[in-house]
This record gives C-alpha cells, sequence and structure tokens, in this order.
C-alpha cells in the first residue's frame, strides 16, 4: 500500500507545491484547504491526490474531514501530515485587535493540533508515522508588526518539541520546517489582515516595513524548494527536529545567542526601521 499524506491549507503555495510532489513520488495524497475551485484544480493535475474541503477553525468541518480520510483508508488514518494552513496577521501589537490575535492564535495553532490529534492513536499504535509543522523563521525571531503572528509560530514551536518529546518513545517523529523568505503570495496575503490605519503613529515606520515584506531579496527561495525539504525530512530514518530554508531562516536561529540589543539593532537595520 502507497504510504499516506494528507497535507493543509494545499490550495496554493507551500501547501499546493508539497501535495503535488508527494504525488509524484508515489504517495496518495489527501489534499485539504477551504477553496473548492483550487483543491479541484490541484486534483486534475495528479489522480493520486483527494481533494477534501475543510475550514480548519470549525469544528464540524474538521471532524467531517478526518472522517472523510478515515473512511477512504479503511479506518487506517495517515503516514504524513503536513500541518501547512496559516496565515499573518499585520499590525503594532499596541493596536492589533484582540479578537484579530485570537483569531491568529486559533488558525495557526490551536486548530492546527485539534486537526493532529484524531491521527495520533493509530501512529502510535503502528509505532510509525511523521508529523511535520510548518513554522517560520518569524517563530525563530520576533519582528516589528508581527507580533501576532510571531506568537503564533513561537507557540506552534513549543508545542512541537513537547509533543516530539512525547511521541518519540512510540515511534513518531515530529518535525518543524522553519522557512525564511519564499516566493508565494503570503506576503500580500497578509495585507488583508492588516491593521495599521493611515493615521496611525507606527504608519510612517509601518511603510518602510512594506517594501521589505513583500520583497524576498536575494535569498529567497520558491514553495517547491520547501516542498524538497518536507519531502527529504518525511524520507530520512532520522529527520532533524528543524529544517530552516534559506539563509535569513539560519541566521534567525542566532537571535536567541546574541545580544537582544544588537538583534534589535540589525532588525531595524534590515528593514530600513531607523
Amino acid at each position: 500500500m502507497a504510504s499516506i499524506v494528507a497535507v493543509t491549507g494545499a490550495s496554493r503555495g507551500i501547501g499546493r507545491a508539497t501535495a503535488l510532489l508527494f504525488a509524484q513520488n508515489g504517495y496518495r495524497v489527501f489534499a485539504l484547504a477551504r477553496s473548492e475551485p483550487d483543491l479541484h484544480s490541484l486534483a486534475r493535475e495528479h489522480p493520486a491526490i483527494t481533494p477534501i474541503r475543510m475550514d480548519i477553525t470549525d469544528d464540524a468541518s474538521r471532524a467531517a474531514a478526518v472522517a472523510t480520510i478515515m473512511r477512504e483508508t479503511a479506518g487506517y488514518g495517515v503516514d504524513v501530515l503536513v500541518n501547512n494552513a496559516g496565515y499573518g496577521q499585520i499590525g503594532a501589537v499596541e493596536e492589533v485587535p484582540p479578537e484579530a490575535l485570537r483569531r491568529q492564535l486559533e488558525v495557526n495553532v490551536v486548530a492546527l493540533i485539534a486537526f493532529t490529534q484524531p491521527f495520533l492513536p493509530g501512529m502510535r499504535g503502528r509505532r510509525h508515522g511523521t508529523i511535520v509543522n510548518l513554522s517560520s523563521a518569524a517563530g525563530l525571531v520576533a519582528t516589528p508588526f508581527m507580533g501576532a503572528y510571531n506568537a503564533s509560530k513561537f507557540a506552534l514551536e513549543a508545542l512541537s518539541d513537547a509533543l516530539r518529546r512525547e511521541l518519540s518513545p512510540f515511534g513518531v517523529r515530529v518535525v518543524l520546517i522553519e522557512p525564511g523568505p519564499i516566493k508565494t503570495d503570503f506576503g500580500r496575503v497578509t495585507e488583508q489582515f492588516a491593521t495599521v490605519s493611515p493615521d496611525s503613529p507606527y504608519a510612517p515606520r509601518y511603510r518602510r516595513y512594506q517594501g521589505t515584506h513583500h520583497s524576498v531579496g536575494l535569498f529567497g527561495r520558491s514553495a517547491g524548494a520547501v516542498a524538497h525539504v518536507i519531502l527529504r525530512a518525511v524520507s530520512s530514518p532520522h529527520p532533524r527536529p528543524r529544517y530552516p530554508v534559506t539563509l535569513p531562516a539560519r541566521l534567525a536561529g542566532l537571535a536567541h545567542v546574541l545580544p537582544a540589543r544588537l538583534v534589535d539593532w540589525g532588525m531595524s537595520l534590515a528593514m530600513g526601521l531607523h
């Protein structure tokens, strides 16, 4: 039987590239997202892809998606779960409404874990399985105007570490993928959730931030490059706990060992916020 993978947020970007790459490498793929047209377009690209519409924040939708996967696999579940669904909330911490912060954490953290939990008993019972959580360089170092998103990815990093240590005795692996600047529409999508108004005291610095936020720069990689890292991690007999993707993501890890004031200065300089 072909190994089975489920990929959330599969309608575009990294999720779409990952679903296609796994299908091309012999996996049976369940692609999950909210957009039915995008899912059906994806499914037409490879016969091994089964599209499932799911709103990850909706309990009933999530339960129905899990039930569909269980039914389609005769109760087996999945060998690999790639948790890619998520979005970025932009705004100064002072100005992000509590409901916006709550939704950011709900989508990127709470719902992700809730979708993961039903598959864990099967993985533990088989003593086999891999959970891949899409974090970010933003889960390693916090940046201005991305505090809510940073908080969600920092939380995901912590939960993934705990989950990895809990599941290790049962033979289940947990891997974090930490992309830096990637050539997708993520930057444009986050603008839909911006809370910085033109008359905000933060507006001048925010406008300068926008210039760097939309540019992936010299070190940007494609969504396909991230998908290949995910496949490599899943295929490894001993995957690393973390896979940073791009040089900026690797450098972000230094934020925990360098003096905080030096990190603050370097970030402000790089983002044009001095």
